[in-house]
């Protein structure tokens, strides 16, 4: 009977020296499947939010959604609710803060007290633009003048949703009118927490969730993916200061 061949040393290195040059070429590869799959889930997480604005403005004369300030109990997701009655969709593959609830905690109600410590945790990784609010006030004295959808002169150019940096306190908007400098609207202390002046970049929103940009949503309710120096552009002699986040944009000129 043939005695069983062994493997020698030199062969077993050969084995191992090939597995992993091929660990080196398909690990990331399955990285890059895996985050273009969250980028994905992102994108139509962000489509269905968009064809709900839309809908919660067709059911309130075309309004946009209300935001967490003045009152948190106005906070979009909850005024939403009757149209998804799904809390997971506000929640982004993209988002790593630490500020989520723990699992089984309660969610708040549109009758939760200002001070419940409910209100201390993340419940959206998307924020609306308070230009839309009915709550901005803007520097001509103007209230509430973008709360309605048919406001939007170019509402395929304006975007709407964007996904919340990590590290942003628990809210539901971002205040573009603080951003860049000059900004429109001043005040020091927003301005320090919104705004990056040595990165001429926000502080409020991800900009570079996947492969150095991120997905938005737009007023008129379609989403798609974009790079913040497609993004951020400003036109002063037009009035225009917070580019593509500006309602008042009505497509990059410059």
């Amino acid at each position: 009977m043939p005695k069983k061949r062994a493997f020698t040393l030199i062969e077993l290195l050969v084995v191992i020296a090939i597995v992993a040059i091929l660990a080196a070429i398909l690990f990331p590869v399955f990285a890059q499947a895996k985050a273009a799959a969250k980028k994905t889930a992102d994108l139509s997480n962000l489509k269905q939010i968009g064809t709900i604005i839309m809908l919660y403005g067709n059911d309130n004369d075309d309004a946009f959604p209300l935001t967490s300030y003045p009152s948190v109990g106005n906070s979009w997701p909850l005024q939403c609710q009757p149209y998804v009655k799904n809390w997971d969709l506000f929640r982004s593959p993209g988002d790593a803060s630490a500020k989520w609830p723990p699992a089984g905690t309660r969610r708040p109600q549109l009758d939760t007290p200002a001070g419940d410590p409910l209100w201390g945790y993340r419940w959206t990784s998307y924020l609306l633009s308070a230009f839309m609010s009915g709550g901005f006030k803007g520097s001509d004295g103007s209230v509430g003048r973008y709360s309605v959808q048919s406001s939007i002169a170019s509402p395929a150019s304006v975007v709407y949703i964007a996904l919340a940096a990590d590290d942003v306190p628990p809210r539901d908007h971002f205040h573009g009118f603080y951003w860049g400098t000059p900004s429109e609207q001043t005040s020091p202390y927003m301005q320090n927490l919104t705004w990056d002046p040595a990165k001429e970049r926000t502080r409020e929103i991800k900009t570079e969730a996947f492969s150095g940009g991120a997905n938005d949503a737009y007023v008129d309710g379609h989403a798609k993916y974009g790079k913040w120096s497609q993004l951020w552009w400003r036109d002063l002699p037009k009035g225009v200061y917070a580019g593509s986040f500006d309602p008042r944009n009505e497509g990059r000129s410059n």
